[in-house]
């Protein structure tokens, strides 16, 4: 329990650090947020931003949480395996488009902002990935042996 709140504390930081990131954004973008791209003003607060990018990280903690508590180890790492290829892809296209389109007059913080996000992603990915399942058999019951057992296994 103690390595989930862990990795829960890890996406809290880099959704602050994200969020604050995001928000310093150029002016170009500002003004293209307010005007016309009015469904994308969340990103023009810092604390709205990373209370959505950490509630994007939980979702994706729980999901692979739950298929852990409920599938074989094989299936959680194929699982995670999965969700991080399309962590990774997400973060090819998000260079793709920064670098390509018009985003990429949004100043380098903006965009370290969102790569940050895809590199929690990740990590949050290979944590899956990288644990062990703990068995419910590691608790054994330790029973007194009875003298008659022990003598038939002298015999």
């Amino acid at each position: 329990m103690r390595k989930i709140t862990s990795l829960f504390l890890f996406q809290a930081l880099a959704s602050v650090i994200s969020g604050i990131l995001i928000t310093q954004m150029s002016l170009l973008g500002r003004i293209g947020i307010h005007t016309m791209y009015r469904q994308f003003m969340v990103f023009r607060s810092w604390w709205k931003t990373a209370l959505l990018l950490f509630v994007i990280q939980c979702l994706l903690i729980g999901v692979l949480w739950l298929i852990r508590q409920y599938s074989s180890g094989k299936a959680v790492k194929k699982i995670s395996g999965l969700c991080l290829l399309i962590g990774i892809i997400g973060f090819v296209f998000t260079y793709w488009d920064f670098t390509t389109t018009m985003h990429k007059v949004m100043k380098a913080r903006f965009h370290f902002g969102f790569y940050l996000f895809w590199i929690g992603w990740g990590v949050t990915c290979l944590y899956f990935i990288l644990q062990k399942r703990a068995t419910s058999s590691s608790v054994t019951e330790i029973s007194p042996s009875l003298p008659q057992d022990r003598e038939e296994e002298l015999m």
